[in-house]
């Protein structure tokens, strides 16, 4: 089976991260995750794959699924255009959406999940 056989979901794309990204994107990921306890209501919680790449993150994972990809993109993007807390983080920030994107779009190795 080629990767183009795979499921989309079954793929997972492995990011090389520094340290200083792998912790900023933990800390962006897990400060989401803790919002959702603090925020109305009528605030949409964070979708799953957050919470799995996460946890993916926290047992020093850095594969992920393009849905997660997408999840942490999404994520990273709003944190790029927030102001106030993340303003000194933010060129890790930058750094760290230039990487997903660039997985994302195609730039970047796809590999089968149990690899």
């Amino acid at each position: 089976m080629s990767l183009s056989d795979t499921p989309r979901d079954a793929r997972s794309i492995a990011l090389s991260l520094p340290i200083e990204q792998q912790w900023t994107l933990h800390h962006v990921l897990l400060d989401r995750i803790e919002r959702e306890e603090t925020t109305p209501a009528d605030v949409e919680p964070p979708r799953v794959e957050v919470f799995q790449a996460f946890e993916a993150l926290d047992a020093g994972e850095t594969r992920f699924t393009r849905a997660q990809l997408e999840a942490i993109g999404d994520l990273l993007s709003e944190y790029h255009h927030s102001t106030g807390r993340w303003e000194a983080e933010r060129s890790t920030i930058e750094a760290l959406l230039a990487t997903v994107t660039e997985h994302l779009d195609g730039r970047g190795r796809a590999l089968p999940a149990d690899e």
